[in-house]
């Protein structure tokens, strides 16, 4: 179960973004790799007419038609965006063709090789955006941005995930973050405040001081292990790691030291942090906005709560981690204008956010009309905090940053079990992060 809450997490793009729909049928066959629109949803308003009226061969050349590429874990939403933007568009039409979660990144890098007829796709990550815009298979899309008075710089510093080379491949879809998740009838029974707004020393502090009498004080997941301090602006590829190493003491303190968490060998295996936390014995856990839509199905007995991620004291309230994805154009579009406008239209509009909370999905895009219809679909205390939260990737640039993350989990995981210190392991860790660079 943790690599099934890993797997959500990471997808959605992290689960926020695997929430948006459901795994129902889409155009997943060999079909879609070669450009074929079969699967297509939507007719643009006025189109039937002015074929009745004109003949299909003079209503064809009013419209122009792109294809736009979607895995099938967004289908709902998805389908829903391309009838909005259809409905209201004369001129152009969005072909959508869906493709299956599991072979999607790999179709699209084959059709964008190929030449295959399309003009638009979702991206899962930054990661992605800047391997194929290196490859000049992306557009660079600052021209239309100035064009459209799109400020990419709304979107937070997400967006600098999506950038090589200086210049913009991607609008923002939606978005995750970490917040933190609390038992409010615990606290409640125990007569404590609520743990809003804290800082790592505090929560610190009140996670030891409610393990007691059976009770957890909090749970943590070991498949990030640098939130606070890239939360705070610090990346494993910086030289100075003066707040990775102290984000590093508090996991210590938490897991060794203090046990208010479960520890690194507690929670290895099918160790499932939700249903521990659903026991209703926890008092908090540090997890995903995801949790809106999980805890509802696990965590029945009890009323929970979400709150900002805990910060530095020197970081702004509501500085938290998280990710996105992105609408992009293929560098051999044929219609480039027309599907921008079609992305502009999801991802840097009311309308389209809208349709995303709509969703349950956290849209990239500030919108506060998008806020009022999230809060009526997911009704638990702390939606605001999703929307408000100052949110860094949880990814840094580098082409090799995933490596260089897994290098430092498995020498600060060695050291929490005590196979070795911290110091020995930031030392290692250095040594193989310069050992990757060189690559």
């Amino acid at each position: 179960m943790k690599k099934f809450i890993l797997a959500f997490m990471t997808l959605a793009l992290v689960v926020s973004f695997t929430a948006c729909g459901s795994k129902s049928a889409g155009s997943s066959s060999g079909d879609a790799a070669k450009g074929d629109s079969s699967s297509n949803t939507g007719t643009p308003e006025g189109t039937a007419k002015d074929n009745a009226a004109k003949g299909d061969a003079a209503a064809s050349e009013d419209v122009v038609t792109v294809n736009f590429y979607e895995h099938t874990d967004n289908e709902k939403v998805m389908t829903a965006l391309v009838n909005a933007y259809n409905a209201q568009s004369s001129k152009i039409k969005v072909n959508l063709t869906l493709i299956a979660n599991d072979d999607y990144d790999d179709k699209i890098k084959v059709m964008l090789s190929g030449g295959a007829d399309l003009d638009g796709f979702w991206l899962r990550g930054g990661s992605t955006a800047r391997q194929l815009a290196e490859q000049g298979a992306l557009l660079a899309l600052d021209d239309l941005n100035a064009a459209n008075s799109v400020d990419v710089s709304k979107y937070g510093s997400m967006i600098d995930a999506f950038a090589y080379d200086g210049k913009n491949y991607g609008l923002l879809t939606t978005k995750s973050c970490w917040l933190l998740w609390y038992n409010k009838d615990l606290f409640d029974a125990a007569g404590v405040d609520y743990p809003i707004n804290l800082t790592w020393d505090q929560y610190t502090d009140l996670a030891k001081s409610l393990t007691a009498d059976g009770k957890m004080g909090s749970v943590c997941p070991d498949w990030m292990m640098n939130q606070g301090s890239v939360a705070a602006g610090e990346y494993l590829t910086d030289e100075n790691l003066t707040l990775t190493k102290q984000y590093a003491q508090y996991l210590e303190k938490w897991y060794v030291t203090d046990k208010s968490h479960p520890s690194i060998e507690d929670m290895s295996g099918s160790f499932d942090i939700n249903a521990s936390f659903a026991e209703g014995n926890t008092y908090m856990m540090i997890n995903g906005d995801w949790e809106f839509l999980l805890l509802p199905d696990v965590a029945k007995d009890f009323t929970w709560c979400a709150a900002p991620l805990p910060r530095f004291e020197q970081t702004p309230e509501g500085s938290t981690v998280g990710s996105s994805s992105s609408f992009s154009i293929a560098a051999k579009s044929k219609h480039p204008a027309e599907v921008y406008d079609f992305i502009k239209f999801c991802c840097y509009s009311d309308e389209g956010a809208k349709i995303y909370a709509q969703y349950s999905c956290v849209p990239a895009y500030p919108s506060d009309s998008a806020l009022e219809v999230y809060k009526k679909n997911v009704t638990a205390e702390g939606t605001d905090y999703v929307f408000s939260s100052k949110v860094a990737s949880e990814q840094g640039i580098d082409s090799n940053y995933n490596e260089i993350n897994d290098a430092f989990k498995e020498e600060l995981k060695n050291a929490l079990i005590g196979n070795n210190t911290l110091d020995k392991a930031f030392d290692t860790f250095k040594q193989r992060r310069d050992e990757i660079a060189k690559k």
